[in-house]
């Protein structure tokens, strides 16, 4: 049971249920359902009185009846300041109550403000079947809105016009949660063109489609765009034709939590100005490419699973920060010889020698030092650093030459190289003068 301690947790409101001389026990059986049902509609069954669930209602400023009770307004954390409905059962009339719901979702989007200083929460009631936007193009609203569903699978959302190019383009400061969005033929799903995006706990689905198709386009063409989030979202593309999400002249937004199945590209980044995303705890999976990066430097790509993909990295760029990359990746032993490359020691006791390419990166990719094999020319102690910057040595090694163990040795670093790193060692060793060593290194590709 919730008690009026816990009510206090719960501002602003309580002050507003405090003046208003409210029974505890009334404010308890409100912040119960609140919390369960997120609607004051099940109130009706509790016997509060119609006073107390007008002053417990969205404090509109009007007498509603209990017919009419809505807690839209509370339930996100955000300001808004409308609130609109839609509902296949629905009256159309003016979208204000579930009763008085708008059947389709471009109804409530034309009736919001357009006002840059106002926000507009509509919610949107399952439907047996979907919600079809119905419109030419690319569906355009300019007003800042919050579209909240009650699950990504109950509420789906499509745009079967003839000659529809999208289901929604938003040129405001907008927010999906919890809506499904389908494509079919060549339609793209959703465009933001706003810093600040938000899509939480949304599907999209373009498995059916026929053509050229993307998921979502964060489209900063116009002036970049900041600050987005995605996050705990799944998305399933059509493997020949669907780019999941396609970036353009974005930077410094948060991917986090997304599943990404069956696309040409999952993620594709393009633009120069695309710099310092955030792409954390993601799954890419039969899809050809991964990571299409085209341009964008500096990606922050961390806890990412990949499986089963044609190619998960092809990088143009290759100067991210990438950490915790799983997969079943292939290793391979270079140079592909029983020769190896000479790092010979320097000319000396305990001489350093100059640095020597070992491995120059021709992949598409990312890929890590797994291992390191030497052969030596005399029996005696001998170091070997390895450098992908000429400067600092992200490995070292110490071994001595008349134990068998010591001509392999695993790599100890977690170092995830970029796209055409080069990788040099130099090497010494306790005699004078020049004794010979030969590297290979295990190398995998991601």
């Amino acid at each position: 049971m919730t008690t009026y301690k816990d009510m206090q947790k719960w501002e602003p409101w309580i002050a507003i249920l405090k003046a208003s001389k409210i029974t505890q026990l009334a404010m308890q059986k409100w912040m119960a359902v609140v919390s369960s049902a997120r609607e004051l509609n099940v109130l009706k069954g509790i016997k509060s009185t119609t006073k107390e669930l007008n002053l417990l209602s969205g404090f509109q400023g009007e007498v509603m009846s209990t017919d009419d009770i809505e807690v839209a307004p509370m339930i996100s954390g955000r300001a808004f300041t409308a609130t609109l409905y839609v509902s296949p059962d629905g009256k159309q009339s003016d979208g204000s109550t579930w009763a008085k719901a708008y059947t389709t979702i471009q109804k409530a989007l034309d009736a919001a403000s357009t006002d840059a200083n106002d926000c507009t929460l509509i919610m949107i009631a399952p439907h047996a079947t979907y919600y079809d936007i119905d419109t030419t193009g690319d569906p355009t609203w300019a007003g800042n809105y919050e579209l909240v569903g009650s699950h990504r699978l109950w509420a789906a959302i499509r745009n079967e016009h003839a000659t529809a190019t999208s289901v929604f383009k938003f040129t405001g400061k907008v927010g999906l949660k919890d809506l499904a969005i389908c494509t079919e033929d060549s339609v793209d799903g959703v465009i933001f063109t706003k810093s600040g995006y938000r899509i939480r706990n949304c599907g999209f689905n373009s498995s059916g489609t026929t053509g050229a198709n993307t998921s979502i386009h964060i489209d900063g063409s116009a002036a970049a765009i900041r600050g987005g989030i995605i996050e705990d979202v799944q998305l399933i593309g059509h493997v020949t034709h669907t780019t999941g999400l396609y970036m353009n002249t974005a930077t410094v937004n948060t991917t986090n939590m997304v599943n990404f199945k069956t696309c040409l590209n999952a993620i594709q980044i393009i633009n120069a100005g695309s710099d310092g995303n955030y792409f954390l705890n993601t799954e890419i999976g039969d899809c050809a490419i991964g990571f299409n990066i085209d341009a964008g430097n500096g990606q922050h790509i961390e806890h990412v699973d990949f499986h089963d993909n044609t190619t998960n990295v092809d990088d143009e760029v290759g100067d991210h920060h990438w950490a915790q990359i799983h997969g079943a990746f292939n290793i391979s032993i270079t140079p592909d010889n029983f020769t190896g490359v000479a790092v010979d020691t320097g000319d000396g006791a305990d001489t350093w020698s100059a640095l020597a390419t070992i491995y120059t990166d021709a992949g598409s990719g990312p890929f890590r030092l797994i291992g390191t094999h030497v052969d030596v020319g005399t029996s005696e102690w001998y170091r070997l650093q390895l450098t992908d910057d000429d400067t600092t040595y992200f490995d070292d090694l110490m071994f001595d030459a008349n134990k068998r163990e010591g001509s392999a040795a695993p790599s100890g670093t977690e170092h995830i190289f970029n796209k055409g790193s080069v990788i040099k060692g130099r090497s010494k060793s306790e005699s004078a003068g020049v004794d010979g060593l030969d590297v290979w290194l295990e190398i995998q590709m991601i």
